[in-house]
Parts: C-alpha cells; sequence; structure tokens
C-alpha cells in the first residue's frame, strides 16, 4: 500500500529502505485490524491509514528530525507518529507515553510484532512521569498551550515538533504540506521550549 505513495515521499526527500516499507505496511495492517477492537483512528480503511496517517507521521522528517537521537511522543494513542518514525530512523529511541492501557497493549504489540528495539511504551499521563526524559518532545495529538509548555519545560524538554493547522509565529523550522489527495494545508513545526 505504501509503494502508492514513494513517488510523494520522494517529493519531500523522504526515502526508505524495502524493510521498512515493509514493517509500515504491517504496521498499517495492524492498525486497521485492532481499529476494530479499540478506538485508534477514526480511518475506515488501510489507503486512509497510511495518507492520512503514516504518511503524516514521517513529515518530521522534512525539519530535521532525524539529527534527534531520542524523543518523548506524549499522547501516542495508535503510534502516530512516534511507531513511523521509529521504523524510518533505527537510531533513534522513542519513549511512547499513552494513558490508555488499551492502547499501550496495543503498542507493546506493534513493538513484538513488527520487532521495534528502539521504542519504550509508557502507560501513564505525563505529570505521573518519574524518569529521566529526553531533551526532545513530539506530539501529533495533544493540545500545545501555555500550561503544557510550563510542564515540559520544567521537566528539561527544550524542543518541540508538533502537528498545526495554521502556522504558528514562533519556530525554530516548519515545513508547509497537503497529504496525498487533499487539499488541506498542515505544518510540521519544531520550536524551542521557552
Amino acid at each position: 500500500m505504501l509503494e502508492e505513495y514513494l513517488d510523494w515521499l520522494q517529493t519531500k526527500k523522504i526515502s526508505l529502505t524495502k524493510t521498512q516499507i515493509e514493517k509500515l505496511n504491517s504496521y498499517g495492517k495492524l492498525v486497521l485490524k485492532w481499529n476494530k477492537k479499540i478506538n485508534l483512528t477514526a480511518a475506515k480503511d488501510l489507503k486512509e491509514i497510511v495518507t492520512r496517517h503514516i504518511l503524516d507521521s514521517l513529515m518530521p522528517l522534512t525539519i530535521g528530525f532525524e539529527k534527534e537521537t531520542e524523543a518523548i511522543d506524549l499522547g501516542s494513542g495508535g503510534g502516530f507518529p512516534a511507531i513511523p518514525l521509529a521504523i524510518a530512523l533505527e537510531n533513534t529511541s522513542f519513549i511512547l507515553i499513552e494513558k490508555v492501557a488499551k492502547k499501550c497493549a496495543f503498542l507493546n504489540k506493534i513493538k513484538r510484532e513488527i520487532n521495534l528495539k528502539n521504542i519504550e511504551v509508557e502507560n501513564c499521563l505525563f505529570e505521573e512521569i518519574d524518569f529521566p526524559l529526553p531533551k526532545t518532545m513530539i506530539t501529533r495529538a495533544v493540545k500545545v498551550d501555555k500550561k503544557l509548555i510550563t510542564k515540559i519545560k520544567k521537566r528539561g524538554i527544550n524542543l518541540l515538533y508538533t502537528f498545526e493547522t495554521s502556522k504558528p509565529e514562533d519556530y525554530l523550522n516548519i515545513n508547509e504540506y497537503s497529504l496525498p489527495g487533499e487539499k488541506k494545508i498542515r505544518y510540521i513545526v519544531k520550536r524551542e521550549v521557552k
């Protein structure tokens, strides 16, 4: 399925190996299967999972995320964006924070089935984390407001990658894009936590 979008990824200067494509396809199929049991995404079919979630999750690679050696994914849900990024960046470590136990069970199943050695899944709220955190955070589903910024700053996080629907005023790096088959403009944003 992902093979249909390799040209689109190339236009974003994202290349994947055959093994990475196979793992991303397996992941998409597992999301579709598990989505019937627990609510991971509103996507109804594999094409929508690939275009709206997997491709979108790879967009941080257009603004330098591949330079990060470790990151925390807050509100990981069904694993977006951390799982696609962990597949693409085998040398980057990810901590996936998710408060819903069923979703954590799914994420751990993905870790085993796709053999992802670079992710750890934590079933907790951000406030409950009692271990050292990476300096970089990424989130796709959590609303970033002043309250969250204050919390992450206190924990020593100094870089934040977010997915936005409108162009923010403050950023270190930004990329504007539209997903295949969509006209809606999206932004992947890298900002300093101040």
